[in-house]
């Protein structure tokens, strides 16, 4: 990954990125930030993206643009207030999708470690998958609980970090309507060998699964997937579970991964890391199936 930020002036700034990985492809990133907008440090950032530039998990090019708006110290201190809208493309090995989302979260910290939030989201979006095409409309209600007692956000080589999540969701869409629910937990922990740091253990887990419907049953971007640097690393983006007779990702209604990572710094520039991952996707619902 390479980003560059300019400041533009004072408050301002610009940002432009850009990313490579084997299986997701590349990617070229610019947003425009304004951190003081109505002058009570109101966050306002702008963003395009153009994604999937090649990779073996993809078919071709697609696109994200989306508007934040953060409104910190909202009603009291220490709670923020956020509004957002995006439209994208995506055209992933699993499906492609074109969508316009939009919501509103809460998020309120009960303590340094703790953090809280609701949300309430609407998504309209066209999606493809195994040559089927339909239209969704979801309205969603993201609840969610998160703890962080770690000592670093890009590096932590001590402490904790959890987080729980259930997504009510009503899906309107085909002359039908269904609501199900969506679920997940992870955690993870880093363990210094007395070293400063530069002996780390890091293990991690996550859960997920998906009550009220089956795999048919809700979007296909809503269901679980694994493989690929964020799940079960060495395997392709979306590759792992059940597969169509095109070789294509089904997804699942239930997910588990775990992953032990040993991280060794050498010299004052150079580090080494040594990984298992191992995950499932399954059908059932519940996760360890």
């Amino acid at each position: 990954d390479v980003e560059i930020i300019f400041p533009t002036y004072d408050l301002r700034s610009v940002n432009l990125g850009a990313s490579f990985s084997t299986d997701e492809g590349g990617s070229l990133t610019a947003a425009w930030t304004h951190r003081n907008l109505f002058g009570n440090a109101e966050k306002l950032t702008v963003s395009g993206a153009i994604t999937q530039l090649g990779g073996t998990a993809n078919r071709q090019p697609g696109y994200n643009i989306g508007t934040r708006l953060d409104l910190p110290d909202w009603r009291r201190r220490d709670q923020t207030l956020s509004f957002n809208i995006a439209a994208l493309r995506e055209y992933l090995d699993a499906y492609d999708r074109t969508g316009l989302l939009g919501g509103a979260t809460l998020s309120r910290k009960l303590n340094p470690h703790l953090t809280a939030s609701v949300g309430l989201s609407a998504l309209v979006e066209e999606v493809r998958q195994e040559g089927v095409r339909d239209t969704y409309r979801l309205v969603q209600i993201p609840l969610s609980l998160a703890y962080d007692s770690t000592t670093s956000l890009l590096d932590p080589t001590s402490g904790v970090r959890a987080s729980a999540s259930v997504t009510p969701t009503l899906s309107l869409g085909n002359g039908s309507s269904n609501m199900f629910l969506i679920s997940q937990a992870s955690a993870s922990t880093y363990l210094d060998f007395g070293s400063k740091g530069r002996s780390v253990l890091a293990l991690r887990a996550l859960v997920g699964a998906v009550q009220g419907a089956g795999v048919f049953g809700i979007p296909p971007d809503q269901r679980f997937y694994a493989g690929g640097s964020g799940t079960v690393r060495g395997f392709r983006f979306q590759s792992l579970g059940a597969q169509f007779a095109s070789g294509r990702p089904v997804g699942g209604t239930a997910l588990d991964v775990g992953s032990v990572e040993f991280r060794q710094r050498i010299g004052a520039d150079w580090g080494a890391v040594a990984f298992l991952d191992a995950g499932q996707i399954s059908g059932t619902g519940m996760p360890f199936g």
